[in-house]
């Protein structure tokens, strides 16, 4: 018995597993946390934590991620919100199928600018699938054109309106640069390039001024947001953005304070959509919960002391005290929807998409006769090629070759290959490479043989075909072909009809230069590849005639077989 009793009480090893110690108790207490958490966790219906990813737009990024951090204090440890700035546009491509976010993670909840975001990204059919047809709007923007308080030549400093027709560059005086969002980017720009189409309408001459706007105003176009502490001061430039962004910087007191103008036609208001695009019950129930935050008071009050307005368009619920915006909402319309997003977007695109363009140029017998005054048909085609070659951005691939039988007996000898016209060869580009060239060109007599280096400049832009680019040959001509080429012109027509591909189409553009007897030839050549052809006696219609023959890019490849003049 005694032996018994002094053996229960020397240490041993059983003794230090005891469950009273106070390390059996923290061991204990370890293993009930191993188990009990998993445990847990399966009875509340999740494995680990799971995440509510919201992609905003920049703008109401830093209150939706506020919200957020609310959200996540009163999480359950199965939910958690993120709330990250993403472009509208990087967005809309990865829900339309592009795939084009630095993540693979396609966002359960979308706050763009406008509504236009998701009703694009809605015309493909996986956008159709995935995202709410009629989201929730939680505040509003209308856009506006913003210019520096004591700017000439806008409204009087008394008056909040103006027209969309101070965009164009002859309704600006004094003249000052235009800076929108590239419209790919931006409800903003979208909403410029609607409104200024409706302003000039349709048909040749419309088509000509939408291509002189968009060649005037793409060069300081913005890639993304515009923050207006990086446009002023500066050289005063005209601004298309949200009346929010000019509230913003106003209430930041800038030493010129910018005048956010109404546009008299109407407007759009950008609406900020709550987006659910999660089917994932769990996931939908905590969006809901983050919406009634972003809906209550306190976050509508900061929305409205970042200068945005309510849902409804009317004034924020906290207005900032800001001067040179209007409180009372202006005129707004909500025709920026369907067919008139593609249009605005298409519109912009095939103007201010680079060019890939091989240049003929005539200097035949025919080149040396006089057009008008003392000049000669050569002398007005190359100040055509002169000015042509400024009108094209440093982005354009440009070739140049010069017809007549006395450089090669094919017609035509190549004098440039296509390159980019800003890459640098022996100390200078390519540009000023050819502005040299079309300075120095001189006649060189013999046949151009137009019809035959007609097509094998066709032939040639169809094999170096480049899909992110519009593809043309720009023909400079004093004269028909006349039977010099061993092609017919049904021959030339018949093969440039079998070549042209809508889907990859190359225009032939045709600019003839003195009196044509018939001008049905080179017309009926052009139409064949949803060209056209261009007749001038005058020197100063070169400008016009460069500006329609680039604006023809809207119709292209479906465009009306018409003869052009300017």
């Amino acid at each position: 018995m005694v032996e018994g009793r002094h053996r229960r009480l020397r240490p041993s090893n059983r003794t230090l597993r005891h469950p009273l110690t106070i390390a059996g108790i923290l061991a204990t207490l370890v293993m009930l946390l191993v188990l009990a958490v998993p445990l847990g966790i399966r009875v509340f219906g999740c494995s680990e934590p799971q995440y509510l990813r919201v992609a905003a737009a920049l703008s109401v990024a830093p209150v939706a991620q506020e919200a957020a951090a609310e959200f996540n204090d009163h999480a359950d440890g199965c939910l958690y919100a993120q709330v990250t700035e993403t472009p509208p546009h990087a967005v809309m491509t990865d829900l339309a199928g592009g795939r084009t976010l630095d993540s693979t993670v396609t966002p359960d909840v979308w706050i763009p600018e406008s509504s236009a975001w998701v009703e694009l990204a809605r015309v493909s059919e996986s956008g159709a699938q995935t995202l709410e047809p009629d989201p929730r709007s939680l505040a509003s923007s209308p856009v506006v054109l913003a210019v520096p308080e004591d700017a000439d030549g806008v409204a009087p400093a008394d008056e909040h309106t103006a027209s969309w027709d101070l965009l164009l560059p002859d309704a600006r005086d004094p003249d000052r640069p235009v800076v929108l969002v590239d419209p790919n980017r931006g409800a903003d720009g979208m909403a410029a390039m609607y409104a200024i189409r409706q302003s000039l309408g349709t048909g040749d001459q419309a088509d000509a001024e939408m291509t002189e706007f968009v060649h005037d105003v793409q060069l300081d176009s913005a890639f993304g947001h515009i923050e207006l502490s990086g446009v002023y001061p500066g050289a005063d430039p005209l601004t298309v953005v949200p009346e929010q962004s000019v509230r913003d910087y106003n209430a930041s007191g800038p030493p010129t304070r910018l005048r956010a103008l109404h546009p008299e036609e109407g407007t759009v208001t950008l609406d900020y959509p709550f987006t659910l695009v999660t089917d994932d019950a769990d996931r939908r129930s905590g969006a809901e919960s983050l919406y009634e935050l972003l809906s209550a008071q306190s976050y509508q009050d900061r929305l409205g002391e970042l200068g945005f307005r309510e849902p409804s368009g009317a004034e924020p619920r906290t207005p900032p005290d800001v001067p040179g915006v209007e409180p009372d909402p202006p005129e707004t319309h909500e025709d920026l929807t369907g067919d008139a997003l593609l249009t605005a977007i298409e519109d912009w695109n095939r103007l201010s998409m680079p060019s890939r363009a091989l240049v003929l140029a005539d200097v035949s017998d025919t080149a040396g006769e006089p057009l008008s005054g003392d000049l000669s048909r050569l002398d007005v085609a190359v100040e055509a090629a002169e000015l042509g070659l400024a009108l094209f951005p440093d982005q354009t691939d440009m070739g140049l070759w010069l017809l007549s039988t006395e450089l090669d007996s094919s017609g035509h000898e190549e004098t440039h290959q296509l390159a980019r016209l800003e890459d640098s060869d022996e100390g200078q580009t390519v540009r000023e490479r050819l502005r040299d060239t079309a300075s120095a060109i001189e006649l060189e007599g013999g046949d151009a043989r137009l019809y035959d280096s007609i097509g094998a400049a066709y032939d040639e832009m169809t094999d170096a075909y480049h899909e992110d680019k519009i593809n043309s040959v720009i023909v400079l001509t004093s004269g028909d072909d006349e039977g010099r080429s061993e092609l017919s012109e049904e021959q030339l027509v018949a093969q440039l009809e079998d070549s042209f591909d809508p889907e990859r189409p190359v225009t032939m553009f045709i600019i003839a230069f003195g009196d044509f007897e018939d001008e049905r030839p080179l017309t009926e050549i052009a139409n064949a590849t949803s060209g056209t052809a261009y007749f001038t006696e005058d020197a100063d219609e070169i400008g016009d005639i460069f500006l329609s023959s680039i604006s023809r890019r809207l119709c292209v490849p479906d465009c009306d077989s018409r003869e052009d003049s300017p």
